[in-house]
């Protein structure tokens, strides 16, 4: 097969250097409108060569661009024999987008979001093996043909990855709570802190801080499009932190234990 991928930076870049491995693929191209990521690519052996245009024979594009530029990329790519996946986070709002401007998606289209990533970013910083092991949601819709959903599954399979279908709005109603509030609260919450107090942080602070060193420009056009379940994800965090502090003012101490180990346990629950 031949692979073209758009966008090298860590996500694209990841799925340039894993398919490079695969026996069934005998090319990667990359496609990138930033200069800097596309040599970066080239040098580090992640794609075989770079192309200003995606090549009429490629058999798979992967669409590894920023979540507000895919909408434009689909339709760019409508009539191309290839089968087109994306890694967007957001799902609703680009095929909403697509349909706007070219009436229904392409058959070839398959909406797809592998559930990895960094708060890094750049080909060098694309790992090996990123989908191994880690969910891949696909969320084709009506206007999807099967047989592009089943060549996107085998390639996703190949590097690793672990399948599974979905509506969706439902994908960007769960990711909004498990992917899209983690970032906005961390970003919250590094507000609160002085540059003096940073070197008193402990694993804890590290970890639920990591995030909030990612790309703003990227999160807030990611938050931006997936507004309305974002919104209602804050508004359900708004009142369990209000229940929490009710109890912690009132010394309320049964229902305060209720509430933490209510949380702990669901958290020991994660795969």
């Amino acid at each position: 097969m031949k692979i073209t991928v758009i966008g090298t930076g860590m996500i694209g870049g990841a799925v340039a250097r894993a398919a490079r491995k695969l026996a069934s693929v005998g090319e990667v191209v990359g496609v990138d409108n930033n200069p800097a990521h596309g040599e970066a690519a080239l040098k580090l052996g992640l794609v075989h060569r770079l192309a200003a245009a995606v090549p009429a024979d490629a058999d798979i594009i992967v669409i590894a661009t920023p979540s507000e530029i895919i909408a434009d990329w689909v339709i760019r790519l409508r009539d191309h024999s290839g089968v087109v996946i994306d890694v967007g986070s957001v799902k609703g709002p680009i095929v909403d987008s697509v349909r706007a401007e070219a009436g229904k998606l392409p058959p070839r289209f398959v909406p797809c979001h592998p559930l990895a990533g960094s708060e890094k970013h750049g080909p060098a910083n694309a790992p090996e093996d990123l989908f191994r092991g880690r969910l891949l949601v696909l969320t084709p819709v009506e206007e999807t043909d099967v047989a592009a959903i089943a060549r996107a599954q085998v390639f996703w399979a190949d590097l690793g990855a672990v399948l599974h279908t979905m509506e969706v709005w439902e994908h960007d109603r769960i990711l909004a709570r498990t992917s899209h509030l983690p970032h906005l609260l961390a970003f919250a919450f590094m507000h609160g802190i002085a540059d003096d107090e940073l070197r008193f942080s402990g694993g804890g602070f590290k970890d639920f801080s990591r995030i909030a060193a990612s790309s703003a420009e990227l999160w807030w056009k990611i938050f931006e499009l997936n507004r309305a379940p974002l919104l209602a994800a804050l508004d359900k965090f708004e009142g369990d932190v209000q229940a929490l502090r009710t109890a912690l003012e009132s010394s309320d101490e049964p229902t305060g234990l209720r509430l933490l180990a209510e949380a702990a346990v669901r958290r020991r629950k994660l795969p």
